[in-house]
């Protein structure tokens, strides 16, 4: 990284000319610096997050005329003033074309590409209470392609924090699977609906969503595979998890009792769990273990008449 820093650095800069350079050439021109400037930020970012904050001065192969040479090249080609420039100037070019869009919508509703490019628009500058409502407002006018729907919810899914965002969320694709027949669509809605489980009527959600989305798409020759299997391993994990809580269950019941052979049950018991044993469990155990070593001479002298 250094010597390609350096060797730009030290690349010989062209004497700017009296006259105006042609539009193509400038263009071009500005069309490199930007190239340059977004991978050495990238390059930065990664590097930063995986060598640390102090990088800069630790990396690896550079020494110290390196790195003298690498510091002149960024301070001539990528300084923070630059780049700080570099992005004003993008997001006030944004921002101005963020305004354009919006006029020409107050003037126009009904011009779909105008939409597209706002939201873009937005999403791209962080605004996300105004790509809400600019996605509310196209959707309220058209039929919102797959793209857009899954977009929306993703962004939606990924703010979402509790029960209230939950329901949002469930509206949301309960108006985008309204819109098109879209597999990819109800299997997003399906798989989400999986994460609230835990909350009060979870399970029948989930099982609604899935026979629903049978229903709609289930018969879909390319796509509706997915949905099948999706629906058929939630019910096999649902029943897997009823069927170890159920032989979870029937242990501790068998331990809390004084039987015969219940140290080989307890081991049992142990290796056949994933998880360590409870103490409220082991402590019936004992207590049972106690009870069957007084009970044992009783039972021994039956047998023995």
């Amino acid at each position: 990284m250094a010597t390609a820093a350096a060797t730009s650095a030290s690349e010989p800069e062209a004497e700017p000319k009296a006259g105006p350079k042609a539009d193509g050439e400038e263009d071009e021109v500005k069309a490199a610096r930007t190239r340059r400037k977004v991978l050495s930020r990238a390059v930065a970012a990664a590097t930063y997050k995986t060598m640390g904050p102090g990088w800069d001065q630790q990396e690896e192969g550079v020494s110290e005329s390196d790195g003298d040479e690498y510091a002149m090249a960024s301070s001539a080609e990528s300084s923070p003033g630059e780049y700080e420039w570099e992005y004003d100037e993008e997001e006030e070019k944004n921002q101005l074309e963020i305004e354009r869009l919006e006029e020409q919508l107050s003037i126009n509703v009904y011009d779909y590409n105008c939409h597209v490019d706002l939201i873009r628009l937005l999403r791209l500058e962080g605004e996300l209470t105004k790509v809400r409502m600019a996605r509310q407002k196209m959707s309220e006018i058209f039929p919102l392609t797959e793209e857009l729907w899954l977009e929306w919810l993703h962004d939606e899914i990924s703010m979402a924090q509790d029960g209230l965002d939950r329901e949002h969320v469930y509206d949301l694709f309960e108006k985008a699977v309204k819109d098109y027949i879209c597999p990819n669509i109800w299997l997003e809605y399906g798989q989400y609906s999986v994460g609230g489980i835990g909350q009060r009527g979870g399970l029948e959600k989930v099982r609604s969503v899935f026979e629903r989305a049978l229903s709609c798409v289930g018969l879909h020759m390319t796509k509706g595979l997915a949905l099948w299997e999706a629906y058929r391993e939630f019910e096999s994990a649902i029943v897997e998890a009823a069927r170890l809580e159920k032989v979870h269950s029937l242990f501790r019941r068998q331990l809390a009792i004084p039987l015969y052979d219940m140290e080989a049950t307890f081991a049992e018991y142990e290796e056949w769990s994933e998880d360590p044993i409870p103490d409220s469990v082991i402590q019936n155990y004992n207590k049972a273990l106690q009870q069957l070593e007084k009970y044992k001479p009783y039972e021994e002298a039956l047998v023995k008449k």
